[in-house]
């Protein structure tokens, strides 16, 4: 990820053709989940536990629990590409049965950076966009294809885990 204040970013979704998708479960013990998607996400895009962020953390005790968790995931590929992943699980869950709904997002993003004068500069970004056209648009299609490839898995470990 380039740690910048100004940049380009370009970004694909890895759920084409759809940004995000929703998932719901219905059976016992809907908390589980809490414990289990940041070990998905963790095995799926090989990172460690530090590279998820848990952004929005609400649990409320009493008879129905409710619960809303919200992680955020960047995992670095190369000096301006990098995975970044949402996902959202909100529920309820009464005398241990309740309801779960889980939303994934996962984005392919490249980011370069616009803090300089000359990255501002219009001969910088004719070069870039050479240099990107001619050399990193493969490198990047590639970077797609595998992306997309972990999006799949860890939708499928997902709708496995909700779905037991």
């Amino acid at each position: 990820m380039v740690w910048a204040r100004s940049k380009i970013t370009i970004q694909d979704d890895l759920f084409r053709p759809r940004p995000r998708v929703t998932l719901h479960y219905t059976g016992p013990n809907p908390e589980k989940f809490y414990y289990d998607f940041p070990n998905i996400i963790a095995t799926i895009f090989r990172i460690s536990h530090e590279n998820i962020q848990e952004r929005n953390f609400k649990w409320e005790k009493g008879d129905p629990l409710k619960f809303s968790v919200k992680w955020e995931m960047f995992s670095d590929i190369d000096k301006y590409s990098h995975f970044y992943v949402l996902v959202s699980l909100d529920g309820t869950s009464s005398k241990g049965f309740g309801t779960a709904t889980a939303t994934l997002e996962a984005y392919l993003r490249t980011e370069y950076p616009q803090d300089t004068v000359w990255h501002r500069s219009i001969v910088y970004e004719f070069v870039r966009m050479f240099w990107h056209s001619s050399f990193y648009a493969a490198r990047r299609e590639h970077l797609l294809i595998e992306g997309r490839r972990l999006a799949g898995l860890m939708l499928e470990e997902v709708k496995r885990l909700m779905h037991m």
